[in-house]
């Protein structure tokens, strides 16, 4: 009974390590915007102003919190065996990870589906996140918080440009 659920728990982890892996610098969220263009016909160049229009804000406002408040990472994340891809050198307040997937969640999707799907992912890498021992539960609770009103203030402008980018076909 302990081996299969160590094996289980080998899987969880598993799971946990690539969710955080594919949302790490933005990777998912530029995948995303990608396959969205792609699908729609749109062109690479007004794919790449949407990412700056979005990722510039997060990388800033990620950077800002994090120097101002200097919170400890979890002890965990440093033990031997430990799902963590690599040690995170940076503030554990707030979830990088999870600000950029949650902005990004509530400012690019067009449709209610599409929202509730991004935050679904923000909600599945905000878990990975204390699964693989990166953050405290308070972090990844910022991440959504702090990447929700960064993604409403970023909504109109995002959309704004989606609608150029349809209009220009």
């Amino acid at each position: 009974m302990s081996d299969e659920r160590t094996s289980t728990a080998r899987r969880v982890d598993a799971v946990a390590v690539g969710l955080s892996a594919i949302a790490d610098h933005g990777a998912i969220v530029a995948a995303v915007v990608l396959a969205d263009t792609v699908m729609r016909r749109r062109s690479l160049w007004r794919a790449a102003e949407l990412l700056a229009l979005v990722g510039i804000p997060v990388v800033a406002v990620n950077a800002a919190i994090k120097r101002l408040v200097g919170r400890q990472r979890p002890d965990h994340a440093a033990e031997p065996g430990s799902p963590v891809l690599r040690r995170p050198s940076s503030s554990s307040f707030p979830s990088g990870h999870t600000l950029a997937v949650t902005t990004a969640a509530v400012a690019l999707p067009s449709s209610p589906v599409g929202q509730v799907a991004g935050l679904v992912g923000a909600g599945a890498v905000g878990w990975s996140r204390l699964r693989v021992g990166a953050h405290h539960p308070g972090d990844v609770v910022g991440g959504v918080l702090i990447g929700s009103l960064l993604g409403w203030a970023l909504r109109t402008p995002a959309q704004a440009m989606v609608r150029r980018s349809g209009a220009s076909r």
